[in-house]
């Protein structure tokens, strides 16, 4: 009788052990799905999740191995469609991490083009990974390609400071400290970019317009030389050589310079590049007279004025040039020569560089409202509450509400033209404490050339108290300028107005005038 009931209970613990470790896996559809996988059954695979997804829509595992599997096939946007239901089910496990899944995602989006939504992934995952090297390089480097300069650049630095010496990310750098004018930053980037490819056209050329802009001529032209006597690359060759001219000029080498240009006017006419051609003989003018070949520029000019008498102020330059030269007759008030600077400011315009490193996306997209949702600065501690729009009129009143609504970068740009109504031109950017609030200039003064530090405020809801004229006031003598220039769009507290009359090198302009400029630039 016990031996009957022992096999009995064998075959039976015999049965239940098959079931649970032979037949259960077999009928379990995740193990069929899994085991047609490891197969390279792989619709059958598709087919067994899909069964899994019809009984259960949340299981977040099976999205995961879904979209893996679709993109691998190259099926990208059913791939996604996966992705993005693990991120809104919100179920994470060891095999199925969170950032894992943005990063495919934002591979996903980039892949397919959809630079935006690549763009929020990315940004998303640096608020829970700050240091993942992925999304910092998409993140800037897309911030860079739509102007945002600013945000770009704080980015790239962080990863320059990681140790992330590639080319490519020290060039970025480079560029976003040219585009925000923080030209002693965009040099050393530049020089670090150039130890990890001296032989890059576009890094030799980024290099002389930004020594050119620190007014180190000399070094400037060893760049541009370098550009010209090795590429093979007949666009960098012509803006290589031209810069090359120009920069003969500034650096007190004019001849040097007219046969730099003369070389490359040749070149020009010989592929029939008309405006190139202008250009060039309209440098040549200035060149020739600086090299005290009057004669020279004078024939120069008359084949511009031929060609085009409407290109810039040419036909003003060629009478007024005519007149200088004739001995007979009395000479003209001023001189041709008085309008070089002007000449070597416009020669190339502010966003040249930009438009030919490479760096500038076609396809413009709108990142601020990803941007604002980080939130702005909080006001600092001596900024008392004042009515909106006290002291000025509606119409600057207005003008400042249009600036406060500003993004940074625009912000930079409009208060660098107010700078320049002002009389100044603006020579460097320097870091400013907070950036949300503010920008601080190293400019000179048209009217004097002196040395001018220039900080623009906007703070909003506030009287300014006299702390903050102090600090202006020693910072013009730690940067040893001739003197300050305080725009703001608050007004000041009494102490403050008294502070400014007594701190001789400091001028405040106002919101009312503030707003008055503002007028015609926004």
């Amino acid at each position: 009788m016990l031996v009957p009931s022992l096999i009995t209970l064998v075959v039976m613990l015999s049965l239940v052990l098959l079931y649970i470790y032979v037949v259960a896996p077999r009928l379990n559809p995740m193990n069929r799905a899994d085991g047609f996988l490891r197969q390279n059954l792989v619709d059958e695979a598709i087919l067994e999740y899909k069964k899994i997804l019809d009984n259960n829509p949340n299981d977040f595992v099976v999205h995961w191995k879904l979209a893996k599997i679709l993109f691998d096939r190259g099926e990208t946007d059913a791939g996604v469609l996966h992705l993005e239901e693990v991120l809104r089910i919100g179920s994470f496990n060891y095999e199925v991490e969170k950032v894992r899944v943005e990063r495919a995602l934002a591979q996903a989006y980039l892949a397919r083009e959809d630079t935006l939504k690549a763009f929020r992934n990315y940004y998303e995952l640096l608020k829970s990974f700050p240091g993942d090297h992925e999304a910092l390089y998409h993140v800037s480097f897309i911030l860079l390609g739509q102007d945002y300069f600013e945000q770009a650049l704080r980015l790239l630095d962080r990863m320059v400071k990681a140790g992330e010496s590639g080319f490519e990310v020290l060039f970025g750098a480079g560029i976003a400290a040219y585009q925000t004018q923080k030209y002693s930053e965009a040099a050393e980037y530049f020089r670090q970019a150039l130890a990890a490819d001296p032989e890059s056209d576009i890094a030799n050329l980024a290099m002389a317009f930004t020594l050119q802009r620190k007014r180190d001529y000399k070094a400037a032209l060893t760049h541009a030389r370098k550009v010209i006597d090795a590429t093979a690359d007949e666009s960098a060759m012509m803006v290589a050589r031209r810069l090359y001219g120009i920069l003969c000029v500034q650096a007190k080498m004019p001849a040097e310079g007219v046969k730099s240009l003369e070389i490359l006017l040749q070149s020009l006419r010989k592929g029939g590049m008309e405006e190139a051609t202008a250009a060039v003989l309209y440098d040549l003018g200035f060149a020739a007279l600086h090299a005290d070949l009057t004669d020279l520029a004078y024939d120069y000019w008359n084949q511009l004025y031929q060609i085009d008498r409407g290109f810039r102020n040419i036909q003003f330059l060629t009478t007024q040039l005519r007149k200088e030269m004739d001995t007979s007759a009395q000479k003209p008030v001023g001189s041709v020569l008085e309008y070089t600077e002007e000449w070597e400011n416009s020669a190339f315009p502010e966003d040249f560089l930009w438009g030919i490193c490479g760096l500038r996306s076609e396809k413009r997209i709108d990142l601020l409202p990803i941007l604002s949702a980080a939130g702005r600065a909080e006001p600092s501690r001596d900024e008392v509450p004042a009515q909106k729009g006290e002291g000025t009129s509606a119409l600057a009143a207005e003008k400042l509400d249009d600036l406060y609504r500003l993004d940074m970068e625009n912000f930079r740009i409009i208060a660098n033209r107010a700078v320049g109504k002002l009389g100044f031109r603006v020579d460097e950017i320097l870091p400013t404490y907070r950036e949300s609030d503010g920008v601080d200039f190293l400019a000179t003064n048209l009217a004097t050339k002196e040395k001018t530090l220039v900080w623009v405020r906007r703070w909003k809801d506030i009287h300014i108290s006299e702390i903050p004229l102090r600090n202006f006031a020693q910072s013009v003598n730690d940067m040893k300028a001739k003197q300050g220039l305080f725009v703001t769009t608050s007004q000041l507290t009494a102490a403050a107005e008294e502070a400014a009359k007594r701190l001789s090198k400091v001028k405040v302009i106002f919101p009312e005038e503030f707003g008055r400029l503002l007028a015609e630039l926004i």
